[in-house]
């Protein structure tokens, strides 16, 4: 008898927890809302191995990785053209998805964590610039010479692309990342 109401309660302790855990997970702000339009940040496919070449002849993916963000999840794809060209080019493009938060008093949609989160990005001396349908972007210099970044958020989904051209100058490191945003936009 003492066996069979021990184990009873423990199973239903454990179904008390399982329980409880699922109706906490109602608002955790890692995991996606009905609300956010990127339910997972997209992969590093989102730019065909065509558009690729076209942004970066001879480049290959070098690195990508994904996984959980606080509040939300995270890829980042590196390609580079290192060893294959004169020119060395390297291409990376985070992708942020943003969910939605409901465990505080005041909700933030994921849209509203992606745009702080672009806002927070971009320094003050970034150019806005605008995409295909207006989008709006801002662009700025890296650290190293021949280096761009750019960022735009969609919905609540935060991109950041960083080109890095050994011997261009700004200009053409700017151009090369408006370009890789403009096919990002494109397939998002």
């Amino acid at each position: 008898m003492r066996t069979a109401v021990a184990v009873g309660g423990a199973a239903v302790l454990s179904a008390a927890a399982i329980g409880g855990g699922l109706w906490l997970a109602g608002d955790d702000p890692d995991v996606p809302d009905s609300g956010d339009v990127h339910t997972a940040a997209p992969g590093c496919g989102v730019l065909s191995d065509q558009q690729v070449a076209e942004l970066l002849p001879d480049a290959v993916l070098e690195s990508a990785e994904s996984g959980p963000l606080s509040g939300g999840e995270n890829t980042a794809c590196t390609w580079t053209s290192a060893g294959a060209a004169e020119d060395p080019e390297t291409l990376r493009v985070d992708l942020s998805a943003r969910f939605t938060d409901t465990s505080g008093e005041t909700p933030v949609t994921g849209d509203e964590a992606a745009q702080a989160g672009f806002e927070a990005m971009v320094p003050v001396r970034g150019e806005d610039v605008a995409l295909t349908g207006d989008l709006p972007a801002s662009v700025w210099r890296g650290q190293a010479p021949g280096t761009a970044e750019l960022a735009f958020h969609t919905d609540n989904l935060l991109v950041r692309v960083s080109y890095a051209g050994v011997d261009q100058g700004f200009d053409a490191a700017r151009d090369r990342a408006v370009d890789a945003a403009e096919r990002l936009r494109e397939a998002l």
